[in-house]
């Protein structure tokens, strides 16, 4: 492929990142990545926005996983979870890419402060499986066997120049579209010694009426790689993207690896080896930690790591490497860590 100039690179990268040609449509990260999540066929309650998975700041024997849904919180919805569904982390322990265990949270329906009843139960072979927790939303409720359970609303942790993505203007000074705006979001410590080995996968899903609805692991995978991108027939990208967030990550390679090398060989041409590297990096759909170390993405996911920059330079072979904005958010080191609702 033609080595391509600079702005013809971040002209591109509109047309295979595009992420919506209004900014209420947010679709950063895996904010309404696909048509199944959006109204009104869709319901944002199920739409899957982040994950995380880091070492506890407060506790070094503890990891944190976090599962932030619902874009734009009292704007889109009105920030309570829905009571049919299932919100699931889900543990790989030995890479197969097969979940070993599950973490399953569920809702009541909400009373009249729109307060829900949550229950935790983790699935797993043997002995282990059982309700861990019980209580109500806005409340740190303790979980057998050690660690704690929070769900709500919070601040939106994620950060990202929506506004320069769109208009191809990057760090002009650079703009978080996401300040001010809310998510919902599952916060669950618990001692790393109950996830088995140290180096895990984790991704989470929701799930309704023995369906999957969505799924996430590392960020903007579904949104950057899926899309209707040059090398498409019009028309694929809603079945793409749907398909995507109903699949299964042992699946991935099978299934999206083409879409993958078609996105990345935009930037490093075609036949580069450099592309079938980072296909097999980014494939399965995995967010991959080490729980004995403290430090960030690529290990696993802290929120205040920023994600975006690191794949803007891996999507870009280096072209861009940041959209110029940083955290604005008030993370505290102490449990649930994510800062209040605004």
């Amino acid at each position: 492929m033609r080595k391509l100039l600079y702005p013809a690179i971040l002209g591109l990268m509109v047309i295979v990142l595009a992420l919506g040609s209004a900014a209420l449509s947010s679709r950063a990260a895996d904010h309404l990545d696909a048509p199944g999540l959006t109204p009104p066929g869709g319901d944002t309650r199920l739409d899957i926005n982040d994950v995380y998975a880091f070492q506890s700041p407060a506790d070094a024997d503890n990891t944190v996983l976090i599962m932030t849904v619902n874009p734009l919180a009292g704007v889109l919805n009105n920030g309570t979870f829905h009571p049919g569904a299932s919100y699931d982390l889900m543990i790989d322990t030995d890479g197969n890419a097969k979940e070993d265990m599950m973490y399953r949270v569920t809702f009541s329906a909400p009373d009249a402060s729109l307060a829900q009843d949550v229950r935790l139960r983790l699935v797993a072979a043997g002995a282990g499986s059982g309700v861990l927790a019980t209580g109500q939303t806005g409340q740190d409720i303790p979980v057998d066997g050690g660690g704690m359970l929070r769900a709500g609303v919070f601040d939106d942790p994620f950060f990202f120049d929506l506004g320069g993505f769109l208009s191809v203007n990057f760090c002009a000074p650079g703009t978080n579209f996401f300040t001010g705006l809310n998510t919902s979001a599952i916060v669950l410590e618990v001692p790393s010694a109950s996830l088995g080995p140290s180096d895990i996968g984790v991704w989470a899903r929701t799930y309704l009426n023995e369906r999957q609805i969505d799924r996430m692991g590392r960020p903007a995978i579904n949104t950057v790689f899926i899309p209707n991108n040059v090398f498409e027939p019009a028309g694929t990208e809603p079945s793409q993207r749907n398909a995507f967030n109903a699949g299964k990550p042992r699946h991935d390679q099978r299934d999206f690896r083409g879409e993958v090398v078609d996105t990345l060989e935009i930037f490093y041409g075609a036949g580069n080896p450099t592309v079938g590297d980072l296909a097999d990096f980014l494939l399965p759909d995995i967010l991959t930690v080490d729980t004995s170390d403290p430090t960030g993405f690529l290990n696993g996911r802290r929120l205040e790591d920023d994600v975006i920059d690191a794949e803007l330079a891996i999507v870009t072979n280096n072209a861009v490497t940041s959209d110029c904005v940083g955290n604005d958010s008030n993370f505290s080191n102490t449990f649930p860590y994510l800062a209040p609702a605004n």
